[in-house]
């Protein structure tokens, strides 16, 4: 049986194997998972090396306390640490429950995620005019829980607002339509057009949601979930209900394990650690950019850290310093970038579509713009398939039905406009 300490190293080893799996072959690329699992070790690879460097007698302790306070995050989190290591399952607390409502800085309240549930639609159609609202932005993705879609409704708030927004410049303006951020999982339908993307309706019924988009548009999916991103939200009617029963004081994460003292080399390989899984990171925030982030090259680097982390630290005096200025050494160079490649008309197996229309957010005008990453074949018929992408800026047509995403596609790409049949459209 593994030990604490065992457990917490395996977990960051497990966890590189498994963003280097999702990115060997592009057609099992998922940057969505990537930067979920990168983004555990931001701030938990320091207790990882605080715990292994500790005195014996604390180890196994501090390492126990590193992982509990690493789930704390809230049920997302243990489930996926459980999905890197099942053994888990067992010693991890249940996940705390989650406050749908809470507070900011000022003690106003302010949503979270709400499962679309009937009251819930009803709410939304009492605080924000959906019929006339506009699809502000679409991602979609596949997942192995099915097609994922992201969609961002920009509505009329159906509530006046007590005032005016005040601009950049000092002045006094209207306030814009309220982001409300959608979020489908399992969809089995999809048919988007950005030229019919005026009005919202959804349909709650026990096999899922169904949602009307236009006059045509449609989108189905057996879960769904919404967030209203209205720094308004407080004065809304559902906003006025939660205050009267949302606490005031904020709810406490467990304390953070007190990092022992680290001596320059082994703070330095943990950050340099840290580092290479934020460039990783980047094909989930950047999926523009996915394609040219040499993400093999980062997991060949930081291969099985957890591991050299736990000999380094089994090391005594001089030894160990030099072992982790080693590790410090091997990983502070970040492999660079290499150019993405380009879609080309052939074979293809999208992996991520995100069409954006034109708005402004706080003053700073955003350009319309269509972002597709699609796995290609290689030069050579058993060689993995690689990353390619595109960007198109201000698209003059974009259309999209969920079979764009089948297997056995062939994209059409001529530089005016790229196209998958009838399924895919942007010029």
């Amino acid at each position: 049986m593994s030990s604490p300490l065992e457990t917490f190293a395996g977990l960051l080893d497990r966890s590189i194997r498994e963003i280097a799996a999702l990115a060997t072959d592009a057609r099992s690329f998922d940057a969505t998972r990537i930067g979920r699992i990168a983004d555990i070790w931001d701030n938990n690879t320091l207790p990882l090396v605080g715990a292994a460097c500790a005195p014996w007698p604390l180890r196994s302790r501090r390492a126990s306390s590193g992982l509990r306070w690493m789930t704390d995050l809230g049920a997302d989190r243990r489930r996926l640490m459980v999905d890197l290591d099942p053994s888990l399952d067992r010693v991890l607390p249940t996940a705390r429950p989650q406050r749908s409502v809470h507070r900011d800085y000022q003690g106003r309240v302010f949503p979270g995620a709400f499962r679309l549930t009937a009251e819930v639609v009803d709410a939304l159609a009492k605080d924000y005019d959906l019929a006339n609202g506009s699809v502000r932005s679409l991602t979609a993705r596949p997942s192995d829980e099915g097609l994922q879609i992201h969609l961002i409704l920009a509505t009329p708030r159906r509530f006046t607002p007590s005032t005016g927004r005040v601009s950049r410049d000092g002045s006094e303006m209207p306030w814009p339509a309220a982001p409300l951020r959608f979020t489908f999982n399992g969809v089995s339908d999809l048919q988007f057009d950005a030229e019919d993307r005026i009005g919202m309706a959804v349909i709650r019924t026990s096999a899922g949601s169904t949602v009307v988009i236009g006059r045509s548009g449609r989108l189905q999916a057996n879960e769904a979930s919404v967030w209203p991103y209205d720094s308004l939200w407080h004065e809304s009617t559902a906003g006025q209900a939660a205050d009267l029963t949302t606490p005031h004081e904020r709810p406490q994460r467990r304390k953070p394990i007190p990092t022992p003292t680290l001596t320059a080399s082994q703070r330095a390989a943990a950050r340099s650690l840290v580092m290479l899984m934020s460039h990783a990171r980047l094909v989930h925030h950047y999926p523009n950019l996915a394609a040219g982030v040499p993400i093999l090259d980062i997991c060949r680097v930081m291969a099985d850290a957890g591991s050299a982390i736990l000999a380094a630290s089994a090391r005594r005096g001089a030894a160990r310093q030099t072992a982790f200025a080693e590790l410090e050494q091997r990983w502070r160079h970040v492999p660079p970038k290499v150019p993405p490649e380009a879609i080309r008309s052939g074979p293809a197996m999208l992996r991520h579509v995100r069409y954006d229309e034109p708005h402004d957010d706080r003053d700073v005008p955003h350009h319309g713009s269509a972002v597709l990453l699609a796995a290609a074949p290689g030069t050579h018929p058993a060689a993995p398939w690689t990353l390619a992408s595109e960007e198109i800026t201000q698209p003059s047509q974009f259309r999209i039905t969920n079979t764009a995403f089948d297997d056995g596609q062939h994209i059409h790409h001529d530089g005016r406009f790229l196209r998958i049949g009838d399924v895919l459209i942007v010029r």
